[in-house]
């Protein structure tokens, strides 16, 4: 297998240098495997490079370089999202080294090491490539605006890696996938080549950035309240950052200079962290915590803040290290005085902490990984595959909703008796449904056919077992208008709708809706006031079992994605005997906004008690219409934060007022739903 990682520079400092190169250093014993730098700032990498890897940079942005000079170096990149926050380093020019790298390339498996860069994947990996896109940031990290951008791209790779559960769990609640799959596999850490730390010291060590979101001033403060109780202990903070000359003020203020020391970088940090009894981290957000298993894979128990996410889900509290509360240095003095104290317990945790870090082994973490890859190949048809030009079809959808491919001449190499078309779903589950070719080389699905909701490739199963993914030539999808004339029953509403998937070449790729009751939207309107108005009308087996009474009203439900949970109900009127018509103001849900990007899902509750049903379109012929049914945005005063009154106050002092944008759009799955953003 060729696995292709893709990344910012791989010749700078950082932690998605430092854990992709582990995991690419022990994906080499077994793999052939390459590293794509799209750029290069110097002239020799900063850490060690493998020399089992590939290192592939495509732009040169050292001074005097020949790319510097070239014109498109100059233009805003088209591709690289532009809410990205390394957009300004991208250009038209790493657009075009990236696509024509991977456009002669024979990868099985791209990954993409930045929101951007999963952005490059889902648009020039190999079109018979597994594309997986990982995340060393978090959800919440992100601005709303890339969050809202990446959603289109994450729809077009196969899986997206987080490094922490919780962070996975915070994707998936923001974003449903119908087709890919989202789950967390941790960093990984290599063992140290010292020694483990013997405990017998004095010393509480701290790594990582100078600023703000680590909260070394909280750290600080605690080890104050330390120093004072337990002279003779000391902590060093090993990292460089903005906040230096603020810490080193706050050191001189609180009298600790004797005490606490800012130690500068240090790498490789092992030999640091083994010199140490105890290590601390005070961070307010966390991705994962690669310093803590640092740590611990030296023998040191940890106190850590109990921040989003990774701490929670490295340290097994009380076992080989405390939680504390974020941003309470009371809590981080008792507890380093904990283990400060209690020789036995801290010996017994460093131990712990020694044997639990294992599980962090790039061994383990690569194995991880090489389960996902062969998930994702099996789901996507990939067992022995044939490499050259992928044979066309046309695809023609009929009214009855049943799908035609058409094998374009000259058939493929060894086509024959046996051969099938092949349907394979792209998502977490490995699904395939197959269909005979006649002599032709034409194949039928039927209408109402048992094809589970999400994207699935397309390929021709040639006797002996080898697949050719299709090409599309000409996708006829005007059959799909006659959708809402079908007659959906207690099956409910299917839809099987092809389309050419540009992410992945041109290939042929099914679009499937299954939906026991489905609620189809017929119209939205946003009022100059902001008032938005939906109407539509329910399909599949609630409409076909004769309904409510005439004199039931349909509710609409707003739901709130992720936490906190919440629903506002809206009372509609009924339109003939299944239609509909709700009308709400965007003021409504933008007044309960918990944070800086709230999501909430429509719903129709038709029966009084009854589930809520979720709107969406999809009778018809748009396989994606987030970008083609695009409705006016509303503006309005945040209030999330002092309310009505404290609004009136600023603008009587002339203060700017904050804002929030409301607005209605349909999902990657073609539901309805609404957002309300911070400006």
């Amino acid at each position: 297998m060729k696995v292709s990682f893709l990344i910012h520079t791989v010749y700078g400092i950082g932690g998605t240098i430092r854990t992709t190169l582990n995991l690419a250093g022990e994906l080499a014993d077994r793999h052939e495997v390459e590293i794509v730098s799209v750029l290069r700032h110097r002239d020799e990498a900063a850490f060690a490079l493998d020399p089992r890897l590939r290192v592939v940079p495509l732009v040169d942005t050292r001074q005097g370089s020949a790319d510097r000079a070239d014109p498109l170096y100059s233009e805003p990149a088209r591709v690289f999202p532009r809410a990205e926050a390394r957009y300004r380093e991208y250009s038209r020019l790493t657009d075009e080294r990236v696509r024509e790298h991977y456009a002669g390339s024979d990868a099985d498996v791209v990954i993409g090491t930045r929101p951007g860069l999963v952005a490059y994947v889902a648009r020039f990996a190999p079109p018979d490539a597994v594309r997986v896109g990982q995340e060393h940031m978090t959800h919440n990290h992100h601005r709303a605006a890339l969050r809202e951008e990446m959603y289109e791209h994450l729809d077009a790779v196969d899986a997206f890696v987080t490094v922490s559960e919780g962070d996975a769990r915070a994707w998936r609640e923001k974003m449903p996938l119908p087709a890919t799959r989202v789950l967390a596999i941790p960093n990984s850490v290599p063992e140290p080549v010292v020694p483990p730390s013997d405990g017998t010291g004095r010393t509480v060590v701290a790594a990582g950035r100078l600023s703000a979101e680590k909260q070394y001033d909280v750290l600080v403060d605690a080890f104050a309240r330390v120093a004072a109780a337990r002279p003779g202990w000391t902590l060093r903070i090993y990292g460089s950052g903005d906040r230096r000359e603020d810490l080193r003020r706050q050191i001189d203020a609180l009298g600790l200079y004797n005490a606490v020391h800012l130690m500068g970088p240090r790498s490789p940090i092992e030999p640091e962290w083994a010199k140490g009894c105890i290590a601390v981290s005070t961070s307010r957000h966390e991705s994962f915590g690669m310093t803590l298993v640092e740590a611990m894979r030296c023998g040191v128990p940890v106190v850590s803040t109990d921040c989003d996410y990774g701490p929670r889900e490295i340290v097994r509290d009380g076992v080989d290290g405390l939680l504390v509360p974020v941003g309470d240095a009371g809590a981080v003095a008792r507890a380093l005085l904990r283990l400060i104290d209690d020789e036995g317990l801290r010996r017994g945790m460093g131990a712990a902490a020694l044997r639990h870090a294992r599980r962090f082994d790039p061994g383990v973490v690569a194995k991880q990984y090489e389960t996902l890859f062969g998930e994702l190949a099996a789901s996507a048809g990939e067992r022995a595959p044939l490499r050259g030009a992928a044979p066309a079809a046309d695809c023609t959808v009929a009214e009855d909703g049943s799908l035609r491919v058409d094998l374009l001449a000259p058939l493929p190499s060894g086509f024959g008796p046996g051969a099938r078309l092949l349907c394979a779903s792209t998502g977490a589950r490995t699904e395939v449904r197959s269909f005979p070719f006649d002599a032709a080389g034409s194949a039928r699905v039927p209408a109402g056919e048992d094809v589970p909701e999400g994207v699935w490739s397309v390929y021709a199963e040639l006797p002996g077992g080898y697949r050719r993914r299709l090409a599309a030539r000409v996708v006829d999808q005007r059959g799909a208008l006659h959708a809402a004339r079908r007659p959906f029953g207690g099956e409910g509403v299917r839809i099987l709708l092809p389309y050419e998937d540009e992410a992945r070449g041109g290939a042929l790729a099914l679009r499937a809706w299954h939906r026991p009751v489905h609620a189809e939207v017929a119209s939205v309107r946003v009022s100059g006031g902001g008032a938005v108005s939906v109407e539509g009308a329910l399909f599949g087996a609630l409409g076909g079992a004769g309904g409510p009474e005439p004199s039931v009203r349909p509710v609409l439900l707003l739901r709130r994605r992720g936490a906190p949970e919440e629903e506002l109900a809206f009372r509609g009127a009924r339109v003939g005997r299944y239609g509909f018509r709700f009308r709400f103001p965007s003021a409504a849900p933008a007044a309960r906004q918990s944070t800086p990007h709230d999501v909430w899902d429509l719903y129709v509750r038709w029966a009084p008690g009854g589930p809520g049903i979720r709107m969406a379109g999809l009778l018809d012929d748009v396989v994606a219409k987030k970008q083609v049914y695009v409705f006016p945005r509303t503006v309005l005063p945040r209030r999330r934060e002092g309310g009505r009154a404290r609004a009136w106050a600023k603008r009587l002092l002339g203060r700017p007022v904050k804002e929030v944008r409301v607005h209605v759009y349909y999902t990657v799955s073609n539901d309805l739903a609404l957002n309300v953003v911070d400006m």
